[in-house]
């Protein structure tokens, strides 16, 4: 039986995969992707991301015209203005923080990652393979590399992009030494519709504000809201649309065509309780655990945490990498968070996993159609990928530690 042959394979579907997919499809060059799980339902997809101009970037370097066009067209609104209050409701000054990054951030546009699937998907249907979970890679001879999955296939490629998340199975062969980091911080989050935050009298300051909430006792709480706009789906088609393969996952959290505010907050381990316990509840629980904890705060705060929907919230163990490997280059290369993955703090995830597809596919085009040799292209794309990447690692704890900083260092603080 004979090996089927692509150019570049890419291993993982999301984001920093699908878009390296399309610029290299925009470019003529051979790629396909193969995704382990035919239905996207990790729990971040429930949630909006915040673009950051990198992103936008390479978003717009990648994707054909139109796609682009779909992706500012659909885009949802997030709140231009922000409102710092403590517990008790009362509007207090942000801190004024020194040694500031510059930030890149598009505050009022708040992307929907269901909405960036959908149009990072339009027009690959023929080069993604899901159910394909990747096992291990064989360096060949002649300079390519054969990657074996479980069902017993394998595939043949010039170039083998990890593309496959934290806990990138490329990764672990590539670099077994390089292990992921728990921070020790644990995230609580959820969503309310906009008309359920109507119906049940939460304050407006909380929805149409960027809110934190700063206590004077206990941990901080963030609160945003993404606003849609029905019309602009319906220009698009499926882009936008709710997604039919989660139709049968109960409950809002894949809700992909109604508004929300949503929030999220971030203790130290065995604060709120144990892990043992936290990770039996389910959202209802979780909500019953946080609420007792800030049971003193004001009502109009509790309010909105009380009717969450208790589909939406979940635990979230916050994660990182070690910043600073380096390799000797070959067929193999990485991107996204399957090398440099990084806390929630600052968004910069998704965003730089983009930045890497912007980084990379001008390198396999110079390799490809410039005559740069193709291992000279990985090296300088992972030069740069590694600069940009381990900075936003870097940066992404930085944020994490000052907010949780009136307590005992975490253990990620010293990389």
């Amino acid at each position: 039986m004979s090996i089927p042959f692509v150019d570049i394979a890419i291993i993982g579907g999301g984001p920093g995969g699908l878009a390296l997919a399309q610029g290299l499809k925009k470019n003529g060059i051979d790629a396909a992707v193969f995704e382990r799980d035919p239905v996207r339902a990790d729990y971040v997809q429930g949630f909006r991301l915040r673009v950051r101009q990198r992103g936008i970037d390479a978003l717009k370097a990648n994707l054909p015209a139109h796609l682009f066009e779909a992706f500012l067209a659909t885009l949802g609104r997030a709140p231009t203005e922000t409102l710092t209050l403590d517990e008790n409701f009362d509007r207090v000054d942000p801190p004024v923080l020194g040694g500031q990054e510059p930030e890149d951030t598009h505050i009022e546009k708040s992307a929907s990652r269901i909405t960036l699937r959908q149009i990072l998907l339009s027009g690959l249907e023929d080069g993604v393979r899901t159910g394909r979970t990747f096992e291990r890679y064989e360096k060949q001879p002649d300079g390519t590399v054969l990657a074996h999955f479980s069902d017993g296939s394998a595939v043949r490629a010039n170039v083998l992009v990890g593309a496959d998340g934290a806990g990138s199975a490329v990764r672990r062969q590539l670099l077994p030494e390089l292990e992921g980091v728990d921070t020790g911080a644990r995230r609580l989050a959820g969503k309310i519709t906009l008309a359920e935050a109507e119906r049940h009298g939460i304050s407006p300051l909380l929805v149409d504000f960027n809110v934190n909430i700063r206590p004077h006792d206990g941990r901080r709480l963030m609160i945003t809201s993404h606003r849609v706009d029905p019309e602009a789906y319906a220009r698009y088609g499926f882009i936008g649309a709710e997604d039919p393969t989660h139709r049968d996952i109960p409950g809002f959290h894949f809700n992909n065509t109604t508004s929300y505010a949503w929030w999220n907050t971030a203790y130290e381990l065995g604060e709120l309780a144990p892990d043992s316990l936290l990770e039996t509840l389910d959202g209802a629980g979780l909500l019953q655990v946080l609420l007792s904890r800030i049971s003193h705060w004001d009502e109009r705060i509790l309010r909105l945490i009380r009717h969450t929907d208790p589909s939406t919230v979940a635990l979230l163990k916050v994660k990182s990498s070690t910043p600073g490997a380096v390799w000797e280059t070959g067929p193999v290369t990485l991107l996204g968070d399957a090398i440099h993955a990084m806390t929630y703090f600052r968004a910069l995830g998704c965003n730089t996993a983009l930045h890497d597809t912007g980084l990379l596919v001008p390198e396999l085009v110079k390799a490809r159609k410039g005559g740069k040799p193709l291992l000279a292209a990985i090296r300088d794309y992972e030069d740069a990928m590694r600069e940009h990447g381990y900075e936003a690692v870097r940066s992404s704890l930085t944020a994490l530690q000052r907010n949780l900083a009136d307590s005992r260092p975490l253990r990620a603080a010293a990389l």
